[in-house]
Protein backbone atom coordinates (compact mmCIF):
# COMPACT_ATOMS: atom_id res chain seq x y z
CA UNK A 1 0.00 0.00 0.00
CA UNK A 2 1.43 3.52 -1.12
CA UNK A 3 2.05 6.02 1.72
CA UNK A 4 -0.57 8.40 1.01
CA UNK A 5 1.36 11.17 3.77
CA UNK A 6 3.96 11.78 0.70
CA UNK A 7 1.14 13.27 -1.64
CA UNK A 8 0.18 16.45 -0.58
CA UNK A 9 -3.50 17.60 -0.40
CA UNK A 10 -2.57 20.49 -2.70
CA UNK A 11 -3.79 17.37 -5.27
CA UNK A 12 -7.33 18.15 -5.17
CA UNK A 13 -7.25 21.98 -6.48
CA UNK A 14 -4.77 20.11 -9.51
CA UNK A 15 -8.08 18.15 -10.01
CA UNK A 16 -10.20 20.43 -9.97
CA UNK A 17 -8.71 23.15 -12.27
CA UNK A 18 -8.01 20.34 -14.68
CA UNK A 19 -11.44 19.15 -14.53
CA UNK A 20 -12.47 22.87 -15.06
CA UNK A 21 -10.27 23.39 -18.33
CA UNK A 22 -11.33 20.37 -19.48
CA UNK A 23 -15.17 20.17 -18.99
CA UNK A 24 -15.11 23.93 -20.52
CA UNK A 25 -13.66 23.26 -24.00
CA UNK A 26 -16.18 20.12 -23.91
CA UNK A 27 -18.63 23.18 -23.19
CA UNK A 28 -17.37 24.76 -26.22
CA UNK A 29 -17.37 21.46 -28.66
CA UNK A 30 -20.87 20.75 -28.15
CA UNK A 31 -22.49 23.76 -28.24
CA UNK A 32 -23.02 23.62 -31.61
CA UNK A 33 -24.84 20.42 -31.75
CA UNK A 34 -28.20 21.23 -30.71
CA UNK A 35 -28.76 24.03 -33.17
CA UNK A 36 -26.55 22.38 -35.95
CA UNK A 37 -29.83 22.72 -38.31
CA UNK A 38 -29.98 26.50 -37.89
CA UNK A 39 -26.39 27.09 -38.52
CA UNK A 40 -26.48 25.21 -41.19
CA UNK A 41 -29.12 27.53 -42.56
CA UNK A 42 -27.47 30.45 -41.19
CA UNK A 43 -24.48 29.46 -43.19
CA UNK A 44 -26.16 28.33 -46.37
CA UNK A 45 -24.66 24.68 -46.02
CA UNK A 46 -25.94 21.49 -46.25
CA UNK A 47 -26.67 19.56 -42.83
CA UNK A 48 -23.43 17.38 -43.84
CA UNK A 49 -21.07 20.13 -44.20
CA UNK A 50 -22.68 21.72 -41.09
CA UNK A 51 -21.53 18.18 -38.92
CA UNK A 52 -18.23 19.28 -40.40
CA UNK A 53 -17.92 21.49 -38.06
CA UNK A 54 -18.20 19.14 -35.42
CA UNK A 55 -15.88 16.29 -37.34
CA UNK A 56 -13.21 19.63 -37.99
CA UNK A 57 -13.13 20.08 -34.21
CA UNK A 58 -12.15 16.40 -33.48
CA UNK A 59 -9.84 16.07 -36.60
CA UNK A 60 -7.80 18.95 -34.90
CA UNK A 61 -7.93 17.11 -31.42
CA UNK A 62 -6.39 13.83 -32.91
CA UNK A 63 -3.42 16.12 -34.68
CA UNK A 64 -2.72 17.91 -31.69
CA UNK A 65 -3.00 15.26 -29.24
CA UNK A 66 -0.56 12.86 -30.56
CA UNK A 67 2.50 15.81 -29.74
CA UNK A 68 0.28 18.35 -27.62
CA UNK A 69 1.90 16.07 -24.48
CA UNK A 70 5.08 17.19 -25.59
CA UNK A 71 4.06 20.44 -23.94
CA UNK A 72 3.15 19.10 -20.93
CA UNK A 73 6.07 17.00 -20.25
CA UNK A 74 8.51 19.81 -20.80
CA UNK A 75 6.83 22.86 -19.69
CA UNK A 76 4.50 22.02 -17.01
CA UNK A 77 0.64 21.63 -16.24
CA UNK A 78 -0.28 25.03 -16.42
CA UNK A 79 1.18 25.93 -19.45
CA UNK A 80 -0.36 23.18 -21.27
CA UNK A 81 -3.71 23.96 -19.09
CA UNK A 82 -3.65 27.79 -20.44
CA UNK A 83 -2.63 27.12 -24.31
CA UNK A 84 -5.65 24.84 -24.34
CA UNK A 85 -8.10 27.19 -23.02
CA UNK A 86 -6.72 29.87 -24.93
CA UNK A 87 -7.34 28.13 -28.12
CA UNK A 88 -10.74 26.82 -26.88
CA UNK A 89 -11.72 30.20 -25.49
CA UNK A 90 -10.49 33.18 -28.00
CA UNK A 91 -12.15 31.76 -31.87
CA UNK A 92 -15.44 31.11 -29.28
CA UNK A 93 -15.44 34.54 -27.76
CA UNK A 94 -14.75 36.32 -31.43
CA UNK A 95 -17.44 34.02 -33.53
CA UNK A 96 -19.73 37.35 -33.62
CA UNK A 97 -17.34 38.66 -36.15
CA UNK A 98 -16.23 34.68 -37.66
CA UNK A 99 -19.25 33.28 -37.63
CA UNK A 100 -20.73 35.15 -40.95
CA UNK A 101 -18.32 32.68 -42.89
CA UNK A 102 -18.47 28.66 -43.52
CA UNK A 103 -14.49 29.25 -44.09
CA UNK A 104 -13.76 31.28 -40.88
CA UNK A 105 -16.04 29.23 -38.61
CA UNK A 106 -14.06 26.06 -40.27
CA UNK A 107 -10.67 27.52 -39.12
CA UNK A 108 -12.01 28.25 -35.57
CA UNK A 109 -13.12 24.94 -34.90
CA UNK A 110 -10.07 23.61 -36.18
CA UNK A 111 -8.30 25.77 -33.79
CA UNK A 112 -10.44 24.85 -30.78
CA UNK A 113 -10.27 21.62 -31.37
CA UNK A 114 -6.37 21.58 -30.40
CA UNK A 115 -7.87 22.76 -26.64
CA UNK A 116 -8.20 18.96 -26.50
CA UNK A 117 -4.78 18.52 -27.71
CA UNK A 118 -2.66 20.54 -25.23
CA UNK A 119 -4.96 20.07 -21.87
CA UNK A 120 -5.64 16.31 -22.49
CA UNK A 121 -1.63 15.93 -22.15
CA UNK A 122 -1.98 17.03 -18.55
CA UNK A 123 -4.46 14.02 -17.05
CA UNK A 124 -1.34 11.63 -16.98
CA UNK A 125 0.53 13.54 -15.17
CA UNK A 126 -1.59 14.97 -12.85
CA UNK A 127 -2.59 11.25 -11.66
CA UNK A 128 0.96 9.50 -11.72
CA UNK A 129 2.60 12.99 -9.92
CA UNK A 130 -0.51 14.54 -7.52
CA UNK A 131 -2.17 10.85 -6.96
CA UNK A 132 -1.46 7.67 -4.82
CA UNK A 133 -2.47 4.25 -7.46
CA UNK A 134 -5.25 3.56 -5.51
CA UNK A 135 -6.55 6.81 -5.80
CA UNK A 136 -5.85 6.88 -10.11
CA UNK A 137 -8.44 5.95 -11.38
CA UNK A 138 -10.84 8.22 -9.42
CA UNK A 139 -8.98 10.95 -10.19
CA UNK A 140 -9.01 9.54 -13.85
CA UNK A 141 -13.21 9.39 -13.32
CA UNK A 142 -13.89 12.71 -12.24
CA UNK A 143 -11.50 14.67 -14.81
CA UNK A 144 -13.08 12.12 -17.71
CA UNK A 145 -16.64 13.10 -15.68
CA UNK A 146 -15.81 16.36 -16.91
CA UNK A 147 -15.79 15.72 -20.44
CA UNK A 148 -19.80 15.23 -19.46
CA UNK A 149 -20.36 17.96 -17.37
CA UNK A 150 -19.40 20.62 -20.13
CA UNK A 151 -21.20 18.43 -22.35
CA UNK A 152 -24.13 18.50 -20.74
CA UNK A 153 -24.11 22.37 -19.67
CA UNK A 154 -23.29 22.84 -23.51
CA UNK A 155 -26.42 20.83 -24.99
CA UNK A 156 -29.13 22.54 -22.32
CA UNK A 157 -27.79 25.69 -22.21
CA UNK A 158 -27.72 26.27 -25.78
CA UNK A 159 -30.81 25.48 -27.30
CA UNK A 160 -32.51 27.76 -24.46
CA UNK A 161 -29.99 30.58 -25.16
CA UNK A 162 -30.50 30.37 -28.78
CA UNK A 163 -34.58 30.68 -28.52
CA UNK A 164 -33.97 34.06 -26.11
CA UNK A 165 -31.47 35.75 -28.14
CA UNK A 166 -32.10 34.32 -31.54
CA UNK A 167 -27.83 34.53 -32.79
CA UNK A 168 -25.98 30.99 -33.03
CA UNK A 169 -22.65 33.47 -32.84
CA UNK A 170 -23.92 35.08 -29.45
CA UNK A 171 -24.64 31.71 -27.48
CA UNK A 172 -20.92 30.82 -28.60
CA UNK A 173 -19.38 33.78 -27.59
CA UNK A 174 -21.53 33.64 -24.28
CA UNK A 175 -20.74 30.18 -23.33
CA UNK A 176 -16.86 30.61 -23.63
CA UNK A 177 -17.11 32.14 -19.91
CA UNK A 178 -15.93 28.71 -18.31
CA UNK A 179 -12.98 29.04 -20.39
CA UNK A 180 -11.62 32.10 -19.22
CA UNK A 181 -12.80 31.15 -15.77
CA UNK A 182 -10.40 28.19 -16.38
CA UNK A 183 -7.57 30.43 -17.19
CA UNK A 184 -7.65 32.21 -14.13
CA UNK A 185 -7.86 28.90 -12.11
CA UNK A 186 -5.17 27.44 -13.71
CA UNK A 187 -2.92 30.92 -13.36
CA UNK A 188 -3.47 30.43 -9.63
CA UNK A 189 -3.41 27.29 -8.38
CA UNK A 190 -1.48 24.75 -11.04
CA UNK A 191 2.04 26.15 -10.29
CA UNK A 192 3.10 24.15 -7.15
CA UNK A 193 5.45 21.31 -7.94
CA UNK A 194 4.97 17.78 -6.51
CA UNK A 195 6.40 16.53 -3.66
CA UNK A 196 10.36 15.34 -3.98
CA UNK A 197 8.93 12.36 -1.97
CA UNK A 198 6.41 11.42 -4.92
CA UNK A 199 9.19 11.87 -7.63
CA UNK A 200 11.62 9.39 -5.45
CA UNK A 201 8.96 7.14 -4.94
CA UNK A 202 7.88 6.73 -8.28
CA UNK A 203 11.53 6.49 -9.50
CA UNK A 204 12.20 3.84 -7.00
CA UNK A 205 9.13 1.95 -8.44
CA UNK A 206 10.11 2.08 -12.16
CA UNK A 207 13.69 0.78 -11.20
CA UNK A 208 12.31 -2.08 -9.15
CA UNK A 209 9.96 -2.99 -12.09
CA UNK A 210 13.74 -3.06 -14.17
CA UNK A 211 14.80 -1.52 -17.08
CA UNK A 212 11.58 0.54 -17.45
CA UNK A 213 13.13 3.63 -16.07
CA UNK A 214 14.80 4.10 -18.76
CA UNK A 215 12.19 3.76 -21.67
CA UNK A 216 11.42 7.00 -23.67
CA UNK A 217 8.92 7.64 -25.85
CA UNK A 218 10.66 6.49 -29.53
CA UNK A 219 11.43 3.09 -27.63
CA UNK A 220 7.62 2.94 -25.94
CA UNK A 221 5.97 3.35 -29.93
CA UNK A 222 7.91 0.06 -30.52
CA UNK A 223 5.62 -1.69 -28.03
CA UNK A 224 2.84 -3.90 -29.67
CA UNK A 225 0.84 -2.68 -26.34
CA UNK A 226 1.26 1.30 -27.59
CA UNK A 227 0.00 0.68 -31.32
CA UNK A 228 -3.13 -2.06 -29.90
CA UNK A 229 -4.05 0.86 -26.98
CA UNK A 230 -4.35 3.67 -29.67
CA UNK A 231 -6.51 1.51 -31.95
CA UNK A 232 -8.30 1.29 -29.28
CA UNK A 233 -9.05 4.30 -28.51
CA UNK A 234 -10.14 5.23 -32.11
CA UNK A 235 -13.30 2.71 -31.24
CA UNK A 236 -13.89 4.56 -28.38
CA UNK A 237 -13.23 7.82 -29.70
CA UNK A 238 -15.86 6.85 -32.13
CA UNK A 239 -17.72 6.35 -30.09
CA UNK A 240 -17.63 9.16 -27.78
CA UNK A 241 -17.61 11.65 -30.57
CA UNK A 242 -20.16 10.18 -32.69
CA UNK A 243 -22.65 10.14 -29.93
CA UNK A 244 -21.87 13.75 -28.47
CA UNK A 245 -22.20 15.40 -31.58
CA UNK A 246 -24.72 13.56 -34.04
CA UNK A 247 -27.49 12.17 -31.34
CA UNK A 248 -28.75 15.34 -30.76
CA UNK A 249 -28.96 16.88 -34.34
CA UNK A 250 -30.29 13.16 -35.06
CA UNK A 251 -33.33 14.32 -32.45
CA UNK A 252 -33.55 17.74 -33.61
CA UNK A 253 -33.32 16.68 -37.69
CA UNK A 254 -37.06 16.59 -39.19
CA UNK A 255 -38.62 13.27 -40.10
CA UNK A 256 -38.00 10.73 -42.16
CA UNK A 257 -34.32 12.15 -41.68
CA UNK A 258 -34.51 12.48 -37.91
CA UNK A 259 -36.65 12.09 -34.90
CA UNK A 260 -38.50 15.44 -35.61
CA UNK A 261 -38.10 17.14 -32.58
CA UNK A 262 -37.63 21.03 -31.28
CA UNK A 263 -34.14 22.25 -30.82
CA UNK A 264 -34.88 22.76 -27.34
CA UNK A 265 -36.63 19.43 -26.86
CA UNK A 266 -33.60 17.62 -28.59
CA UNK A 267 -31.24 19.45 -26.16
CA UNK A 268 -33.31 18.51 -22.59
CA UNK A 269 -33.41 15.43 -24.11
CA UNK A 270 -29.74 15.37 -24.98
CA UNK A 271 -29.51 15.77 -21.44
CA UNK A 272 -30.14 12.30 -20.97
CA UNK A 273 -27.03 11.21 -22.81
CA UNK A 274 -24.65 13.14 -21.57
CA UNK A 275 -25.28 13.70 -17.73
CA UNK A 276 -25.14 9.93 -17.46
CA UNK A 277 -21.26 10.92 -18.05
CA UNK A 278 -21.04 13.22 -15.08
CA UNK A 279 -21.22 9.74 -12.66
CA UNK A 280 -19.72 7.23 -15.02
CA UNK A 281 -16.17 8.21 -15.07
CA UNK A 282 -17.00 8.18 -11.04
CA UNK A 283 -18.10 4.87 -10.74
CA UNK A 284 -15.82 3.30 -13.81
CA UNK A 285 -12.40 4.72 -11.50
CA UNK A 286 -13.79 3.22 -8.50
CA UNK A 287 -14.54 0.19 -10.10
CA UNK A 288 -11.28 -0.42 -11.77
CA UNK A 289 -9.17 0.34 -8.62
CA UNK A 290 -11.53 -1.64 -6.06
CA UNK A 291 -13.14 -4.06 -8.98
CA UNK A 292 -10.65 -4.41 -11.52
CA UNK A 293 -7.55 -4.26 -9.56
CA UNK A 294 -6.22 -2.63 -12.31
CA UNK A 295 -7.31 -5.04 -14.85
CA UNK A 296 -8.84 -2.20 -17.75
CA UNK A 297 -10.85 -5.27 -19.33
CA UNK A 298 -13.91 -5.23 -17.22
CA UNK A 299 -14.27 -2.00 -17.44
CA UNK A 300 -13.81 -1.51 -21.26
CA UNK A 301 -16.00 -4.56 -22.07
CA UNK A 302 -19.19 -2.94 -20.27
CA UNK A 303 -18.73 0.52 -21.73
CA UNK A 304 -18.44 -1.02 -25.36
CA UNK A 305 -21.38 -3.56 -24.72
CA UNK A 306 -23.54 -0.50 -23.47
CA UNK A 307 -22.43 2.10 -26.33
CA UNK A 308 -22.60 -0.03 -29.30
CA UNK A 309 -26.17 -1.92 -28.29
CA UNK A 310 -28.02 1.22 -27.48
CA UNK A 311 -26.87 3.49 -29.99
CA UNK A 312 -28.19 1.25 -32.57
CA UNK A 313 -31.45 0.67 -30.69
CA UNK A 314 -31.91 4.68 -30.94
CA UNK A 315 -32.47 4.45 -34.82
CA UNK A 316 -35.45 2.02 -33.96
CA UNK A 317 -39.20 3.07 -34.32
CA UNK A 318 -40.08 1.17 -31.27
CA UNK A 319 -37.56 3.55 -29.04
CA UNK A 320 -37.92 7.13 -30.96
CA UNK A 321 -41.65 6.62 -30.60
CA UNK A 322 -41.71 5.87 -26.69
CA UNK A 323 -40.17 8.93 -24.60
CA UNK A 324 -39.91 6.75 -21.89
CA UNK A 325 -37.72 4.00 -24.06
CA UNK A 326 -35.90 6.49 -25.84
CA UNK A 327 -34.46 8.32 -22.88
CA UNK A 328 -33.40 4.95 -21.49
CA UNK A 329 -31.26 4.57 -24.66
CA UNK A 330 -29.92 7.79 -24.42
CA UNK A 331 -28.84 6.92 -20.90
CA UNK A 332 -27.50 3.70 -21.51
CA UNK A 333 -25.29 4.39 -24.42
CA UNK A 334 -24.17 7.75 -22.34
CA UNK A 335 -23.03 5.58 -19.73
CA UNK A 336 -20.35 3.07 -21.79
CA UNK A 337 -17.79 5.23 -23.18
CA UNK A 338 -17.30 7.35 -19.91
CA UNK A 339 -17.36 4.25 -17.58
CA UNK A 340 -14.77 2.48 -20.01
CA UNK A 341 -12.31 5.78 -19.68
CA UNK A 342 -10.54 5.71 -16.31
CA UNK A 343 -9.68 2.44 -16.91
CA UNK A 344 -7.94 3.39 -20.14
CA UNK A 345 -5.93 6.24 -18.56
CA UNK A 346 -5.42 4.65 -15.20
CA UNK A 347 -3.59 1.77 -17.11
CA UNK A 348 -1.37 4.41 -18.88
CA UNK A 349 -0.61 6.09 -15.78
CA UNK A 350 0.49 3.02 -14.31
CA UNK A 351 2.52 1.25 -16.93
CA UNK A 352 4.34 4.26 -18.37
CA UNK A 353 7.07 6.76 -16.57
CA UNK A 354 6.15 9.71 -15.32
CA UNK A 355 8.65 11.62 -17.93
CA UNK A 356 6.92 10.49 -20.84
CA UNK A 357 2.83 9.71 -19.60
CA UNK A 358 2.01 12.90 -20.85
CA UNK A 359 3.45 11.98 -24.44
CA UNK A 360 1.60 8.37 -24.00
CA UNK A 361 -1.51 9.92 -22.84
CA UNK A 362 -1.77 12.23 -25.66
CA UNK A 363 -0.46 9.27 -28.21
CA UNK A 364 -3.02 6.88 -27.14
CA UNK A 365 -5.98 9.16 -27.47
CA UNK A 366 -4.66 11.81 -30.33
CA UNK A 367 -4.36 8.62 -32.89
CA UNK A 368 -6.90 7.28 -31.56
CA UNK A 369 -9.12 10.45 -32.09
CA UNK A 370 -8.59 10.12 -35.38
CA UNK A 371 -11.51 7.49 -34.99
CA UNK A 372 -14.05 10.08 -33.66
CA UNK A 373 -12.85 12.27 -36.24
CA UNK A 374 -13.47 9.62 -39.33
CA UNK A 375 -16.95 8.36 -38.07
CA UNK A 376 -18.24 12.32 -37.59
CA UNK A 377 -16.75 12.72 -41.63
CA UNK A 378 -18.07 9.44 -42.87
CA UNK A 379 -21.12 10.05 -40.85
CA UNK A 380 -21.93 13.74 -42.51
CA UNK A 381 -21.25 11.73 -45.81
CA UNK A 382 -23.71 9.07 -44.84
CA UNK A 383 -26.21 11.60 -44.14
CA UNK A 384 -26.13 13.88 -47.38
CA UNK A 385 -25.93 10.84 -49.38
CA UNK A 386 -28.89 8.96 -48.17
CA UNK A 387 -31.19 11.42 -45.91
CA UNK A 388 -30.91 9.90 -43.24
CA UNK A 389 -28.59 9.40 -39.81
CA UNK A 390 -29.19 5.43 -39.92
CA UNK A 391 -25.30 4.83 -41.05
CA UNK A 392 -23.84 7.43 -39.12
CA UNK A 393 -25.35 5.80 -35.85
CA UNK A 394 -25.57 2.57 -36.40
CA UNK A 395 -21.40 2.66 -37.21
CA UNK A 396 -21.01 3.40 -33.59
CA UNK A 397 -22.29 -0.50 -33.05
CA UNK A 398 -19.34 -1.59 -35.41
CA UNK A 399 -16.63 0.41 -33.63
CA UNK A 400 -17.72 -0.75 -30.58
CA UNK A 401 -17.68 -4.69 -31.88
CA UNK A 402 -13.90 -3.42 -32.82
CA UNK A 403 -13.23 -2.54 -29.61
CA UNK A 404 -14.27 -5.85 -28.39
CA UNK A 405 -11.59 -7.18 -29.99
CA UNK A 406 -8.68 -5.22 -29.24
CA UNK A 407 -9.36 -5.51 -25.64
CA UNK A 408 -8.61 -8.55 -25.27
CA UNK A 409 -5.22 -8.16 -27.12
CA UNK A 410 -4.32 -5.80 -23.88
CA UNK A 411 -2.68 -7.28 -21.11
CA UNK A 412 -4.65 -7.26 -17.81
CA UNK A 413 -2.11 -5.32 -15.41
CA UNK A 414 1.31 -3.75 -16.10
CA UNK A 415 1.76 -4.42 -19.60
CA UNK A 416 4.22 -2.31 -20.73
CA UNK A 417 6.83 -3.03 -17.93
CA UNK A 418 6.85 -6.45 -19.42
CA UNK A 419 6.82 -5.77 -23.05
CA UNK A 420 9.62 -2.97 -22.27
CA UNK A 421 11.68 -5.82 -20.89
CA UNK A 422 10.91 -8.51 -24.11
CA UNK A 423 11.89 -5.69 -26.33
CA UNK A 424 15.53 -5.18 -24.13
CA UNK A 425 16.04 -8.38 -23.90
CA UNK A 426 16.26 -8.80 -27.49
Amino acid sequence: MTDKTIYSSHRWLMLLCTSVAIGSIYVDMIVYAPILGDIAKSLNVEMGAAANLMMGFVLSVACVLIWGGVVCDKYGITVALVMGLLCASVPAVLMPVLGKSYAAVFWGRLIQGASVGFIFGAIGPVSALWFPPEEQGLAGGIMFGSISVGSTIGVVLSPALYASLGSWQTVVAIMSAPGWIGIVLALIYTRQEPSAEVIKSLQAGMAAAGSQGEMTFGKALTLPVTWIGALLVVANAWGMYCLYNLVPPYLAAPSPMGVGLSAVTAGKLSLALTSVGIFAPFLGGMFFDKVAKGNPRPGVIIGFVLSGLFAYLLLADAVTGSMALLVGCLMLAGWGIPFMNPSLSAYIAMNYPPAIVGRMVGWWFGFGTFGGALGLYLGGKTIDAQGTFFWALAMISIAAVCGLVLIFLIGKGKGAAREVEAVEAT
